[in-house]
Order: structure tokens, then C-alpha cells, then sequence
């Protein structure tokens, strides 16, 4: 980097530090550090819900993968933002009826205390976890362009400033610099792809190139197969439902329909933008073949391409890509801790004033998980290997007890939500460890015991108490004395079809994605068809009740 692109990176720096910090006079309860005092707009929740999903996970990780095995890691981003719709439409509105916090605040509604400490305190340890992924992806990528070798030092400097401005202005901070990371993100990838593209020769270079198998969307063998699509279509499914770091943003939303809104719009924006960050993963193995590390794939070639000025603009975009998840997962880490240990196991009288520094303290001391998680992820397997492994065990069951069985079925317990979990994380942790199982297959594996075993448990105890199951079922149906709710099954002919073409959508992708198992010939473009459906279905059933 020139003097001028680092003149380009320390102003950058220095702004959103200033617009994160700006709102630490907006902070005087904890809802306005765990969810913006509830008054996120549509367009802000799709904003930095936007931001928060494409980060240096997917500059570096995915476009990695791109890299060395092919363009079907898209899938990770795309079922993702098929899972936003599913979420918005059908679980997000049933939580924000509610007016919780987190998602172990939920399981206290729906089962009790018990499990709302062991889920927070997991959850904790997982979303430090992430964030050190994050950080890694992003020391990865700063030595690479910079030849600045000091992983520690780039690791400091990451930490910091997005450590403290989250401090300071918590959700106001996050939701409103992730705004602005959301256009220096874009502008930055809008200045990579053509300059990458151009390099091969622009698509027809790019294909006479490239390994054919590179371009197949939906493949029958290999790491990231059909069966990988399906998986990760389950797991976001799941991400979508109960991820702490994107459903703080969907509680701060000012309404239920604002949410259904904000989730379907970032998705819809968020999936053409996939093709910004894997495409150049795909350019970099024709441009650099036989890199030792494929993390590092891209900000090779942003070394390599990119002229003075320009580079400072493209590293912005990476940098504002990296904070505005970091940020977001500082919020939500502090949110459970706060809310959902400290506050309602340790200490019941402390003011709103002394709650507030509880949560800047809080995530502070996050931010030093974050930098010591992300010494982990090399010995994992890289940024992507590293966070599969931890979904494929940890996330799946939650989902079980607190989606599936907690709002489907009132006789599921505690017990049964406690027992389930635990062993539905146990059996995925062996297929991994000690079958030797593929992510894939462990995802499912996960799934299936807690699944099988969570009723079988919780019939050989006493039903739940009435009091955990009555509000938590009520919030199912639309509340009518709120104009800003909308019917989780539409209530008009127009609004039913429109569901219908949803559902259309999502079976024709299932039927495309299972042609790849047996190498049918435009597999991948069912697939495609079916998701573009699925996405218009869902924009057209916000549109009618």
C-alpha cells in the first residue's frame, strides 16, 4: 500500500469511528444498546442486515473455497438468504410478537430458567467463536495486501476501534455505521469484480480457463456437493431463526411487518452481490494457481490488480465489511451475557445506568475472546472449515428445541428440551470426531438426535406448566389491534397464491438441487429457476395479507 492508500484507510477509519461513537449521547437505557429503542425502519434492517452477512467470511472464506474447489460455496450465501425470507415470513413475526431480547429469553418463555442459562452461556462461547473467524479472515487478508506480516498487529488493530464504538453507542452504533459499511462495502466490490474480471478475459476468458468443474453450481461429488446445498440450506434455515447477532437486529425493528420487510429485502438485495466475492475466488486459481493457503486468494489479487487510490477504496470496502459484523457480534455477545445471565441470575437491582457500563464492560472483554478464538481457526482448517465444524455440532439442535418443538408442540419440556440438545450436539461432535463424518452428514446427524430424542425425553416427564407454552403459542396468530402486524398465513386469495408461488419456488429448488445427486444435465439451472421463485413469492406475499 502507497502513502496515498493509507491516507485513504486512516480516514476511513477515523469516520466510522466517529459516526459509532457519535451515538454514545443516544445511549440512556439498555434497550437502546440491545435494540435501538425498537425503531429500526425497513430499509436500516435490510441495511445492516445486509452488512453483517457479507463480511471478509466471504472475501476471503468463500471466495477461498471458490478458489480451490469451485463456484458451489455460493450456495452458503444463497440458501442463507433463502432462509431470510423463510425466517421473515414465518418465525421472525412470531418472536417480535413476543418483545424479546435474545433467544434464550425466548426458551425461558417457552420452557424456564434452566434452559435459558445453558443456552446463553453456549451461545456465548459460539459467537466468540465467530467473531474470531472473523478476525482471522481479516488479519489474513490485511497481511497479504499490505506485507505487513504481524498476525497479532493486525489483529489490535482490527479489535480496536470497532471495539469501541460499540462500547459506546451499542445497537445505534452498529445499525447505523453498518449503513454506511453497507456503501463502502458495495462501492469496493463494485470496483474489484471488473478489474479481476478483466485480468481472465472477462467471462469467456474466465471459462476457457478455469477447471470446467469450477462452474457447476450444483455438484454430485466433492466437498460441496448437492448434499452440501441441502445442509446448508437446513443450517440457515436455523441461522436465520435463531441467531443472536441477526435477530437483535430483527427485535429492533419497530414492528412486525417491518421485520417480514427487512429480512425478505436483504436477502433479495444481498444474492446478486454473492457473485461479487466468488467470482474473484474463481479468477484468482487462473491468475495465481498454487497458493499454499486459498484464504488468501483474493487479497492476492487485490495486491496484484489494484492501482494506488483505488486499493485504499477496495480495502475500505473490506474493512467496512469486517466491522459491521464485528460489531454486530460484540452487541449480541454483551446482549446475552447482560440479559440473560448477569441480569436475571446475579444481579436483579442494578439501575439502567449501571446495566449500561455492565454492557460496555461486557464487550469488551468479548472483543479479547474474539482475539484469542481467532489463534483456533488455523488449526481448524481455515475460516470456513473452522466455522462449519462449530455450526455442524452446536447450531442445529437449538433450532430443534427452540423452533421446531417450541412452537410446535406444547407437551415438549425442559427436560426434554435440555436432554435433547445436549445429546443432539454430542452426536454431531462424534460423527465429526470420532466416525470421521463430513460436515454434511454430521449437520444431519446433529439434527436427527435431537430431533428423535428431545420428545422421548420430554414424555418421561411432567408436561410443561401451562404459564411456559400459553404466551409463547398466542404469539403464533396475528395480534389485530396492531396495525404494524400482518397474518403469518395470508388472509386474502392474492396473499394465499402468493404463498403458493413461494412454496413452487422452494420445491422446484429441492427437485434441482437432488438432480445433482445423479449429475442430471441443468441441475444447477433448476435449482437457480426454483430459488429466483422462491424469492419473488416471497417479495409478492409482503405485498397482500
Amino acid at each position: 500500500m502507497g502513502p496515498v492508500d493509507i491516507i485513504i484507510t486512516g480516514f476511513f477509519l477515523i469516520l466510522v469511528f466517529a459516526a459509532g461513537s457519535y451515538f454514545y449521547n443516544w445511549v440512556d437505557t439498555p434497550d437502546d444498546l440491545y435494540v435501538a429503542g425498537r425503531q429500526l425502519t425497513p430499509f436500516i434492517l435490510a441495511a445492516t442486515i445486509t452488512a453483517t452477512n457479507v463480511n471478509l467470511y466471504s472475501f476471503v472464506g468463500q471466495s477461498g473455497v471458490a478458489y480451490a474447489h469451485g463456484i458451489s460455496i455460493i450456495w452458503q450465501t444463497w440458501t442463507g438468504n433463502m432462509a431470510l425470507v423463510f425466517s421473515g415470513l414465518f418465525v421472525l413475526p412470531v418472536l417480535r410478537r413476543l418483545k424479546i431480547r435474545t433467544v434464550p429469553e425466548f426458551l425461558e418463555l417457552r420452557y424456564g430458567s434452566g434452559v435459558r442459562l445453558l443456552v446463553g452461556l453456549l451461545w456465548i462461547l459460539r459467537l466468540s467463536f465467530w467473531l474470531g473467524v472473523v478476525l482471522y479472515t481479516a488479519a489474513v487478508a490485511a497481511q497479504t495486501i499490505t506485507g505487513f506480516h504481524n498476525y497479532t498487529a493486525w489483529l489490535l488493530i482490527f479489535s480496536v476501534i470497532t471495539v469501541l464504538y460499540t462500547m459506546l453507542g451499542g445497537m445505534w452504533s452498529v445499525a447505523l455505521t453498518d449503513v454506511l459499511q453497507f456503501i463502502l462495502m458495495m462501492t469496493g466490490a463494485l470496483i474489484l469484480l471488473p478489474l479481476v474480471m478483466a485480468a481472465v478475459g472477462w467471462w469467456p476468458g474466465l471459462v476457457h480457463k478455469i477447471e470446467p468443474g469450477h462452474l457447476q453450481l450444483v455438484t454430485q461429488t466433492g466437498k460441496y456437493n448437492w448434499l452440501f446445498i441441502l445442509a446448508i440450506f437446513v443450517l440457515g434455515v436455523e441461522w436465520a431463526s435463531v441467531d443472536q447477532g441477526l435477530l437483535q437486529r430483527a427485535f429492533s425493528a419497530r414492528d412486525v411487518r417491518t421485520v417480514a420487510k427487512g429480512l425478505v429485502l436483504g436477502a433479495i438485495i444481498t444474492t446478486p452481490f454473492a457473485l461479487m466475492w466468488n467470482l474473484p475466488g474463481l479468477a484468482a486459481s487462473v491468475l495465481h494457481p498454487g497458493l499454499a493457503n486459498p484464504d488468501s486468494a483474493v487479497p492476492t489479487v487485490i495486491r496484484s490488480l489494484a492501482p494506488t487510490g483505488v486499493l485504499g477504496l477496495i480495502v475500505c470496502g473490506l474493512l467496512a465489511s469486517q466491522m459491521s459484523t464485528i460489531d454486530s457480534n460484540l452487541n449480541a455477545v454483551a446482549t446475552l451475557f447482560t440479559n440473560d445471565v448477569y441480569s436475571r441470575f446475579f444481579s436483579r437491582e442494578t439501575t439502567p445506568k449501571q446495566m449500561v457500563w455492565v454492557i460496555r464492560l461486557v464487550t469488551l472483554v468479548a472483543g479479547l475472546f474474539m482475539i484469542g478464538f481467532s489463534y483456533a481457526v488455523p488449526k481448524l482448517g481455515g475460516a470456513v472449515s473452522a466455522y462449519l465444524t462449530v455450526i455442524a455440532i452446536m447450531d442445529m439442535p437449538l433450532f430443534v428445541i427452540a423452533i421446531v418443538y417450541g412452537l410446535l408442540w406444547r407437551r415438549v419440556n425442559a427436560v426434554g428440551a435440555v436432554l435433547g440438545y445436549l445429546v443432539g450436539a454430542a452426536a454431531g461432535a462424534f460423527a465429526l470426531f470420532g466416525l470421521g463424518f463430513d460436515f454434511n452428514a454430521a449437520t444431519f446427524v446433529s439434527a436427527g438426535f435431537a430431533l428423535a430424542t428431545t420428545p422421548v425425553f420430554a414424555l418421561l416427564a411432567a408436561p410443561p406448566p401451562s404459564v411456559h407454552v400459553d404466551r409463547v403459542f398466542a404469539a403464533r396468530h396475528h395480534n389485530p389491534d396492531d396495525p404494524g402486524d400482518m397474518h403469518t398465513i395470508p388472509a386474502s386469495t392474492a396473499g394465499r397464491a402468493s404463498l403458493g408461488v413461494w412454496l413452487l419456488g422452494l420445491v422446484v429448488f429441492v427437485v434441482g438441487v437432488v438432480m445433482g445427486k445423479w449429475s442430471v444435465t441443468g441441475a444447477s439451472a433448476v435449482a437457480v429457476v426454483g430459488m429466483l421463485i422462491y424469492f419473488f413469492g416471497g417479495w409478492l406475499r409482503l405485498q397482500y395479507d
